[in-house]
């Protein structure tokens, strides 16, 4: 399988860290040359590549403490490795339990294991003390020189990337009161946001616990509520558009709409800020308050300028809110952009069952890992410590994601291993095959983010050679590598197929059920809420747990193609783009009732009854049952309706009656805002209900 072109989204990181990758290995090398001790450079270097290779996945994002723990890590398994060599059965023992423990806890990750195997099967260079000592100096080396500050470790910083989010996020409520952005650019920018928090979400996640920042959080979670109250808005801008469109013009939403962008745009473009870059937004929305109770004073009472009335004051409530969160959180930007240590929040980690994940992992890790080095044991190929290290490195926790990899390292490994024998061959002196092994470590460094096939090509060229300069090595030993990275990567597709596969095609239906539920768990809070019997943040956290299982959703639909027979119904996609409306609907509907809740009334009976028929629809998938459509949202929103003219004719008989007092209107206005939002989430929900019910119920 031949992998992509190299698409670099930053030159400057495969440049420089391909050349510092290359500088943890040259330099030792050509150390040993000049003094004489070619051996000892070669064991410095193998150490600082046992550490330099931890950090391909984040290279911009890795800090001294935790590749020092790799250095740690690379001693243990160096000491383990001389102490077992010769004892095959407690080599696969240790081996093993080494390899389960990188599995479940993925700071350790393979290093360990990878290096007492590379200690216990290859003949000492030097002394165990010396070779020791040395190999933990080659990570120490590579541990400083990876983590100095290099401009390409400046490429994606966390703060860089909240304040491009926000810059996103400006564009998105520019399109909020433009009637020239259609529905289908709406959505493109909303996906783009959307996906803009998530990417942050996930580089504070691949973050070790010690980088993780208080302030970061805050600043992130300052976003999300923004992003939030953007959807609210639009979709009261549409409504008022829609019911009254010379309103906004007189409100001067236009006015508010560009002070929040550009509030936005000025949030983090400086760090440290100078200045509170909200100061001229906040004025804004005085100033809309202002003109909401002029209009109010002005109005003649009828059911319209009442609509309109409401509206444009939750409009202004959902901008206070975003005005709120973000003055909230100019401390915690400060902090973030200022020099200084931020302490870490400690969360103790989630129990461990059975079930986890990554406790199946770290189980099916072990067991293909013993498995492989049973093999060594019983039929001792030739050079048998590359089967056990393409199991460990190839092997991960689905059967898709495992698929891909191994495609990609037998690929880059047989394309590699065919290079080496034939240097090998050549048998080349020192001074050329340092030459080599800096131009091999620099391309599978730079190239290793854009793809694993390079990565493995590449690494198997410099680890091979580099191999050779410790110990002269013949192109056998390249020649096995590629056949035992053929077995072992059978081996590693072997244990994701068999044992616990998570298959995503079976697991899809109850994911999609999942999806259904939490979205009714939306609903149903939503519904407390109504009462006034929830908070606003609870509902919050549950939409956030909605998007989650939506996100995994996602996910699987991704990895059934790459599953031995899978394929997903096409209706999912549907389901997915109606289940983003939804919670599109309820955080519209979180906004209106977040501070003046209705109390009683029909609302909560409809919410309930969304619900009722989100729950029921994920029990007809679970099933495989068809799609049955239910009455009862229907008749909620029936009442609904009945509750706001009969609010609206108890108004009109005060205004007839020369009432000054605001008497039912508020009310009134609440209703009427509150209907329109419950009438759009009964459509969603009802694409939601049939697209997912439709996409299992012809299937086995």
């Amino acid at each position: 399988m031949l992998a992509r072109a190299p698409r670099l989204e930053d030159p400057r990181l495969a440049l420089g860290f391909g050349l510092t990758g290359a500088a943890c290995l040259v330099i030792p090398l050509l150390t040993g040359l000049l003094i004489g001790h070619p051996a000892g450079g070669a064991t410095v270097g193998l150490g600082a590549w046992l550490v330099a290779a931890r950090t391909i996945a984040n290279p911009a994002g890795m800090r001294t403490p935790y590749l020092l723990g790799v250095v740690l890590s690379v001693g243990v398994g160096t000491s383990l490795g001389i102490l077992l060599s010769g004892s095959s059965w407690l080599m696969v023992l240790v081996a093993s339990a080494l390899a389960g423990l990188g599995g479940l806890v993925r700071p350790i990750g393979v290093t360990p294991a990878l290096t007492l195997l590379l200690t216990a099967a290859n003949p000492l260079p030097l002394d165990p003390v010396p070779h020791t000592g040395l190999q933990l100096l080659g990570g120490l080396l590579a541990a400083v020189l990876l983590t100095l500050p290099w401009p390409w470790r400046r490429t994606r910083p966390v703060v860089t990337m909240l304040g491009e989010t926000a810059d996103i996020l400006a564009g998105l409520v520019e399109a909020v009161a433009d009637p020239a952005v259609g529905q289908d650019e709406w959505d493109e920018r909303r996906r783009k946001a959307a996906d803009a928090i998530a990417e942050v979400r996930m580089a504070r996640a691949r973050r070790v616990r010690w980088e993780r920042s208080r302030a970061a959080e805050d600043v992130a979670l300052a976003l999300r509520r923004v992003f939030h109250e953007i959807i609210a808005l639009r979709g009261l801008c549409d409504t008022l558009a829609r019911r009254a469109p010379g309103a906004a013009d007189e409100a001067g939403l236009g006015d508010l709409v560009g002070s929040l962008s550009a509030s936005l745009r000025a949030y983090l473009a400086e760090c440290p800020p100078e200045h509170v870059p909200v100061v001229g937004f906040g004025d804004r929305v005085d100033r809309l308050r202002d003109r909401v109770d002029r209009l109010r004073d002005r109005a003649a009472g009828g059911e319209r300028e009442m609509v309109v009335l409401v509206l444009l004051r939750q409009i202004a409530h959902s901008a206070g809110r975003i005005q709120e969160a973000l003055d909230g959180s100019v401390e915690a930007a400060r902090r973030l952009c200022a020099p200084g240590l931020d302490l870490a929040t400690l969360a103790a980690p989630p129990p461990l069952a059975f079930d986890d994940p990554r406790v199946r992992h770290a189980l099916r890790v072990v067991l293909g890992t013993a498995f492989a080095s049973i093999v060594i044991v019983l039929f001792k190929p030739a050079f048998p410590h590359w089967l056990v290290i393409a199991v460990l490195v190839t092997i991960q926790p689905t059967y898709g994601e495992t698929r891909a990899k191994v495609w990609a390292r037998v690929g880059g490994s047989t394309a590699g291993g065919l290079v080496s024998a034939a240097i090998l061959h050549i048998a080349p002196g020192h001074w050329t095959l340092v030459a080599l092994i800096g131009v091999s470590a620099a391309l599978a460094f730079g190239l290793a983010p854009t793809h694993q096939a390079y990565w493995a090509t590449f690494m198997t060229m410099c680890v091979l050679l580099l191999l050779d300069f410790q110990v002269p090595q013949t192109a056998r030993i390249a020649e096995s590598r590629v056949v035992l990275t053929v077995v072992g990567g059978v081996i590693a597709i072997a244990c994701a197929r068999l044992l616990w596969p998570r298959g995503e095609t079976e697991r899809l239906a109850e994911r999609v059920g999942r999806m259904l539920d939490s979205h009714a768990a939306v609903a149903r809070t939503l519904a407390q809420l109504a009462r006034g019997k929830a908070g606003a943040e609870r509902v919050e956290e549950r939409i956030r747990k909605a998007a989650v299982d939506a996100e995994m959703v996602t996910g699987a639909l991704g990895y059934i193609a790459k599953e031995p027979g899978g394929t997903a119904p096409e209706a999912v996609d549907e389901a997915l783009e109606a289940a983003q409306r939804v919670r599109d609907d309820l955080l519209t509907l979180i906004s209106v009732l977040r501070d003046e809740p209705t109390g009683a009334g029909p609302v909560p009976d409809v919410l309930d009854a969304v619900a009722d028929h989100l729950r029921a629809t994920a029990q007809a998938v679970r099933g495989r049952e068809p799609y049955e459509p239910a009455a009862e949202v229907s008749r909620g929103l029936a009442d609904d309706a009945v509750w706001v003219g009969a609010q609206a004719e108890r108004r009109l008989s005060e205004l007839e009656a020369n009432a000054t007092e605001p008497g039912s209107g508020p009310a009134l206005l609440r209703t009427a805002a509150v209907d329109q939002a419950l009438r759009s989430l009964d459509a969603d929900a009802v694409r939601l209900c049939a697209a997912a019910a439709d996409a299992f119920a012809s299937r086995p």
